[in-house]
């Protein structure tokens, strides 16, 4: 995130050092705290499951703040999973993959279709001290509104 923040402005190569800084980082955060939640456990609980999006929903929040989707993608298996175990502690065990991507696929359309707006929103949530360390799109963005 330093390597990130030296140019919001996403103009020097320190940005392409940056993109592949976070994609490698991604499945090092993101694995070990699913791993911990058990989720793709054979076991895995209903609580488990509920836990690991609210995981996933605190990493695209977080992937929307630095404009980065790397988080996001580390952790679809462990997001599908856990739907997936949702899905069939409801009771809908012979549809629960189809559902799983269905309803995974559908947020994940919609998030891309609208991620600028999301982000600009966000960002207006933040104090403005956090949000110029922020890469510009979302900060021009504010600035106008």
């Amino acid at each position: 995130m330093r390597w990130d923040m030296s140019d919001p402005e996403r103009r020097t190569r320190r940005t392409d050092v940056a993109f592949w800084l976070h994609l490698a980082a991604a499945p090092m955060i993101v694995h070990p705290a699913f791993q911990w939640l058990g989720v793709l456990e054979s076991g895995a609980t209903a609580l488990s499951a509920v836990t690991g999006l609210a995981l996933y929903a605190a990493l695209t929040i977080s992937a929307l703040l630095v404009d980065r989707r790397a988080l996001m993608v580390s952790a679809l298996a462990y997001v599908l999973a856990a739907m997936t175990t949702l899905f069939r502690e409801a009771g809908a065990l012979s549809l629960s993959t189809a559902l799983t991507a269905l309803a995974l696929g559908s947020a994940l359309l919609l998030l891309s279709a609208f991620w600028h707006g999301v982000r600009v929103q966000l960002v207006r949530l933040l104090p403005l001290a956090v949000s110029r360390l922020l890469p510009p799109g979302a900060q021009r963005s504010v600035a106008q509104a």
